[in-house]
């Protein structure tokens, strides 16, 4: 500790040591993050609004995602298998995509990517599925394209961002650097 004479006579200078230079010590952010997370973000929208679209036209009534999937699970048509689980679950979708959200806000990286790979495959799977069956339509009911068709889209693009999102960390993983050394 050194007193400093002349115009400051105050002013105590402390020692610390070495300098750390935050640039070189705190690690690169990886650049495509921000590109993942909009696609991701974008599919997550897409999705959510084809859901609440028309799937189905029954007569001149048109019916969203959720009134199909609630009729399917109330008549058993989809069974017990992973069909089944999906058309019992979709009515949770909406709960289910907040949740790479706030991994993503708690900045766990791999985690909001895998969960948005997860969401999307499914969301996009239901959605084809809907859209392959489509026929002439038996009595009177017919799919409407428009649901099916942006769901998947968003469905596709949420699970590209994941995908993006977790290979860009996995990339960008680099031996941490110790200070001062």
């Amino acid at each position: 500790m050194t007193n400093v004479t002349g115009f400051l006579r105050s002013v105590i200078i402390l020692d610390t040591g070495a300098v750390i230079h935050a640039p070189e010590n705190r690690p690169a952010g990886y650049p495509g993050r921000v590109a993942a997370l909009v696609f991701a973000a974008a599919g997550l929208v897409l999705a959510l609004v084809g859901s609440f679209l028309p799937w189905v036209v029954s007569g001149q009534v048109r019916r969203s995602s959720y009134a199909v999937t609630g009729m399917v699970d109330r008549l058993g048509i989809a069974g017990d298998g992973v069909v089944g689980s999906l058309v019992a679950g979709w009515p949770l979708i909406g709960l289910l995509c907040a949740a790479p959200v706030v991994a993503a806000l708690l900045r766990r990286w791999v985690v909001a990517g895998v969960l948005c790979v997860l969401l999307g495959t499914a969301m996009a799977a239901v959605s084809v599925a809907l859209l392959t069956v489509s026929g002439g339509g038996a009595i009177g009911v017919q799919v409407d394209p428009i649901g099916p068709s942006v769901t998947s889209a968003g469905g596709m693009l949420l699970a590209v961002g994941g995908a993006w999102l977790i290979i860009g960390v996995w990339r960008n993983r680099r031996p941490s650097r110790q200070p001062n050394g």
